[in-house]
């Protein structure tokens, strides 16, 4: 066995989950990563992973937690 994402577009979600998880109730990235990959929602055996794809998991998500925060400061105050 190995790990895998069931769907193609399962790495993606899984990245969004981490990063509500991460804003939402303030975990860090890492716990978020940890608590979503043991839900097995969009993996399949999340203990086989490697570290490579760990890192970039954290890595993209933290991307997507800058772009987020650069966009909240963009938006007008009047949101127009």
């Amino acid at each position: 066995m190995r790990f895998y994402w069931i769907k193609p577009t399962s790495r993606a979600c899984f990245i969004s989950a981490v990063v509500t998880r991460s804003e939402l109730k303030k975990m860090t990235v890492d716990q978020a990563i940890d608590y979503t990959l043991s839900l097995e929602i969009q993996c399949k055996n999340p203990h086989l992973i490697s570290q490579q794809e760990l890192k970039r998991l954290k890595k993209d998500a933290e991307a997507m937690i800058r772009r987020i925060q650069e966009t909240r400061r963009a938006v007008p105050a009047g949101g127009q």
